[in-house]
C-alpha cells in the first residue's frame, strides 16, 4: 500500500508538472504572437516567484520590483525567440538572472536583505531550508542570507524555492552542472553556519 501510494503521488506530481509546463509553453507562444491578455496572465502567474528570486539576489524591494518590470518587457519583446529546448519557466528565469546580475554589477551586492520582505517570502515556503529560516528572528535571517554571495543565494533560491533541477539551474545561470552542485552544497552549509554564528539554536 505504501509503494502504491508513493507511486500515485509521483504520477500526480509528474502530471501536474507536465501540465504546468505545457501551460507555460502555450502562454509564451501567445505572448510571442503579441497577445496582451497572455502577457497579463503571464505576469499574474510569474510575478510572485520572479519577485522572490530577484529580491533574494539584489536584496532591496524597490529594485526587485523595477527588475520584475524590466523582465516582463523583455519577455514581451523576445518571446518569439524562445525555441522550446528548455522549460518556458527556465527561459523566463534566465532573463531574470541576466537583469539581476546586470543590476548587481552596476549597484553592488546588498549587505543586508530587507527584513519584512525576507520573512514574508519565507513564510510562503514548505522546504527544509524555509523551515530552518522560519525558526529564527528576522535579524538572524537577514544577516544569514546576506552572508551568502548573490551567486550562492541564487542557486539556493532556484533549487529549494523554485524547484529547478541542477541541470536546469545550470542552463539558467550559464555554468556547468558540477558548479551548480558545489555552489548549492556550499550555500546550504554556509547558511546554517551563519545562523549558528549569530546565536541560532535548534
Amino acid at each position: 500500500m505504501i509503494q502504491s501510494g508513493f507511486a500515485k503521488y509521483i504520477c500526480e506530481r509528474v502530471s501536474r508538472d507536465v501540465y504546468q509546463e505545457s501551460s507555460d509553453y502555450l502562454l509564451l507562444l501567445r505572448v510571442a504572437n503579441r497577445d496582451r491578455e497572455a502577457l497579463a496572465e503571464m505576469y499574474a502567474r510569474f510575478q510572485r516567484p520572479l519577485f522572490r528570486y530577484l529580491f533574494h539576489l539584489v536584496g532591496h524591494k524597490e529594485l526587485a520590483e523595477d527588475l520584475l518590470q524590466e523582465v516582463m518587457v523583455i519577455i514581451w519583446q523576445k518571446a518569439h525567440t524562445f525555441r522550446g529546448t528548455a522549460r518556458a519557466s527556465g527561459w523566463i528565469f534566465g532573463i531574470a538572472h541576466h537583469q539581476a546580475f546586470k543590476a548587481l554589477r552596476r549597484d553592488g551586492s546588498a549587505t543586508c536583505l530587507e527584513l519584512e520582505v525576507v520573512m514574508d517570502l519565507v513564510d510562503e515556503q514548505a522546504t527544509p531550508e524555509a523551515d530552518l529560516l522560519r525558526r529564527t528572528t528576522h535579524e538572524e535571517v537577514s544577516l544569514a542570507l546576506a552572508c551568502l554571495t548573490p551567486e550562492h543565494r541564487e542557486v539556493l533560491e532556484l533549487a529549494f524555492f523554485q524547484d529547478f533541477a541542477c541541470k536546469e539551474i545550470a542552463a539558467i545561470v550559464g555554468i556547468p552542472v558540477g558548479t551548480v552542485k558545489s555552489r548549492l552544497s556550499y550555500a546550504r552549509h554556509a547558511l546554517k553556519a551563519a545562523l549558528f554564528r549569530n546565536g541560532w539554536e535548534t
